[in-house]
């Protein structure tokens, strides 16, 4: 694992990491001016979840009608999938969120966004979830999945609360998590297996039930993160996803609207 100061290791083995206290994995440490974190995640939109327009487009059709070398531009909404949406065997291709557009899936051993055979694709400006994720972990979906790729950026992405993973990854070569709010996953933030060449850097990672499992990773990089609150899952000091003082039947990603998910 490479942090800022830090020399590159060469192979990381099985490796999991869970974290309490609020810790800045490269940089200094520091605040940033203006007394922004460390981490940086352009997500918090000005409109609230529940005034978010129903998304009325089929986003699994505007993908594949989006030629390799274009960019599938998604419009503002909620939109709830029957299955994930895929983006398998494509080259070059970036699928852009407006800002604060949700994404979710009512099915929890599903996947939200699946990345499958691709080669350079970019997932920016989603902010997506289980429509009513599990409490607890229960060896279900991540909510997103990138598999046999390589030069894969998913970036400015909500992860939110999928019962499992934020981001699972594996045979991947070369994937970039960039300013990303990856929280109150029951089981891992990240997930990374058989990747190499990933950089993690100037992501908010934080209320997770553990940060990270790696098995045979290489050039694993970290910088300017600001990870806080997460190892709930090892510790069992509080119910994996839930925010300190929640009751255990309180859910943190609940945002009082969800008549549209029916």
């Amino acid at each position: 694992m490479r942090m800022a100061g830090h020399r590159p290791a060469a192979w990381i083995p099985a490796l999991a990491i869970g974290l309490a206290a609020t810790v800045w994995l490269g940089g200094c440490g520091q605040a940033a001016s203006g007394g922004a974190a460390a981490g940086t995640w352009d997500g918090r939109f000005a409109t609230p979840e529940k005034d978010l327009p129903a998304g009325q487009l089929d986003l699994q059709k505007l993908i594949n009608e989006t030629k390799d070398g274009g960019v599938a531009m998604v419009p503002l909404g909620r939109y709830v999938l029957a299955k994930p949406l895929t983006v398998a065997r494509r080259k070059q291709l970036h699928i852009s969120f407006a800002p604060g557009t949700q994404v979710r899936i009512a099915d929890t051993d599903a996947c939200v966004i699946l990345i499958d055979g691709c080669e350079k694709v970019k997932v920016s400006g989603c902010r997506a979830r289980h429509v009513k994720p599990l409490p607890e972990y229960e060896c279900n979906a991540p909510v997103l999945t990138v598999t046999k790729s390589s030069r894969v950026v998913i970036e400015n992405c909500e992860l939110n609360g999928c019962g499992a993973m934020g981001i699972s990854a594996s045979d991947v070569k070369n994937l970039k998590v960039a300013n990303c709010h990856i929280h109150h996953n029951t089981f891992n933030a990240l997930g990374l297996y058989n990747c190499d060449e990933v950089l993690v850097v100037g992501n908010i990672i934080e209320d997770n039930a553990n940060l990270l499992q790696s098995d045979n990773c290489k050039d694993l990089s970290w910088s300017d993160n600001l990870i806080r609150n997460n190892g709930g899952y090892w510790r069992k000091a509080r119910a994996p996803g839930l925010l300190p003082g929640d009751k255990p039947d309180s859910r943190p990603w609940t945002d009082g609207d969800d008549s549209f998910a029916n």
